[in-house]
C-alpha cells in the first residue's frame, strides 16, 4: 500500500485576467488564503465509497468496494494539520472485518488534499497564471525548474506538474491534478497521478468547498483508487466522563 504525502492547496480568492506569469506575490496570496482556510475548517465526519481495482492489460482483474465513515480531526503534529480516521462499514457489501485485502489503497487522502501550502520557491518551481472560460476559471500551474543546481530543490523530481482549475468569482479551488515520475513515486513512497475535484458542502451555518472525488493510479498503471465524499458533517466530540 500506498502513501499519499503530497501536499495540495485549497480554496484561492484571487483575480487574474489574461495569462500571467510568475508573480510572488501572487503566489504569496495563493498561499496565505490557503492556510487561512485551513485554520477555519472544523473537525468533521464524511460517508466515503471506495472502489479499489487492479488493472491487467486494460481490463479489471480484481475489484473490491469499501463503505466507511471518514472522520477529519485537527492535528498540530501532521503536515497538514489535520488526521484521517477510518471506520470501515463494509467490503464488497459484507461487514468489514478487521483486516482485508485491497488491490491498491491510498491512506490520508483527504487530509492531504487540504493540505498547506510552502513559501514561493522561483529557484525551483516556474509558476503560471492563465485564465479559462472567458475569465470565470483560474488556471495555476506549478512546474518544477530544469537544470537547477540549488541544494533547496534536490529533493522535488525533475518533471513535478500540479495543475489547479480556480472559480475567478469565489477564489474556491474546483480541481487539482499532480503528477510526477514513475521512479521518484517508487522510491519516495509517493502516488505518481492524483486528480481531486472539489465542490461546496454545508457544514453548520457555513460553506466549504471541499473534496467529493479522489482518483490515484499506481506506479504501473495497474492499481487504481477512487474514492467519492458525501454527507460532511462537523464533528464534534464527545467527552469521556471517567468516574
Amino acid at each position: 500500500m500506498k502513501i499519499l504525502t503530497s501536499a495540495l492547496f485549497l480554496a484561492i480568492p484571487l483575480l487574474v485576467t489574461g495569462q500571467q506569469t510568475f508573480n510572488e506575490e501572487q503566489v504569496r496570496r495563493v498561499i496565505a488564503y490557503a492556510q487561512a482556510y485551513r485554520e477555519h475548517l472544523p473537525s468533521l465526519e464524511c460517508d466515503e465509497a471506495m472502489l479499489s481495482q487492479r488493472v491487467k492489460t486494460g481490463k479489471v482483474k480484481w475489484e473490491v468496494k469499501i463503505k466507511a465513515t471518514l472522520r477529519e480531526s485537527r492535528d498540530g503534529n501532521e503536515p497538514g494539520g489535520f488526521r484521517d480516521e477510518y471506520m470501515f462499514q463494509s467490503v464488497d457489501g459484507k461487514p468489514a472485518k478487521p483486516h482485508f485485502k485491497t488491490p491498491y489503497f491510498v491512506y490520508n487522502v483527504f487530509a492531504n488534499s487540504l493540505g498547506i501550502g510552502e513559501s514561493p520557491r522561483p529557484n525551483c518551481f516556474d509558476y503560471r497564471f492563465t485564465t479559462l472560460d472567458d475569465g470565470r476559471t483560474l488556471q495555476f500551474n506549478i512546474d518544477s525548474r530544469q537544470g537547477v543546481r540549488d541544494p533547496s530543490c534536490t529533493k522535488i523530481p525533475d518533471d513535478y506538474h500540479k495543475m489547479m482549475l480556480i472559480d475567478t468569482a469565489s477564489g474556491a479551488v474546483r480541481r487539482v491534478e499532480r503528477r510526477i515520475s514513475p521512479q521518484f513515486a517508487d522510491d519516495n513512497l509517493e502516488i505518481p497521478n492524483v486528480m481531486i475535484d472539489y465542490a461546496p458542502q454545508r457544514l453548520g451555518e457555513e460553506t466549504f468547498w471541499l473534496p467529493i472525488r479522489f482518483e490515484a493510479n499506481d506506479l504501473h498503471q495497474e492499481g487504481r483508487m477512487i474514492a467519492t465524499y458525501s454527507n460532511c458533517h462537523r464533528y464534534i466530540g464527545i467527552p469521556k466522563i471517567l468516574p
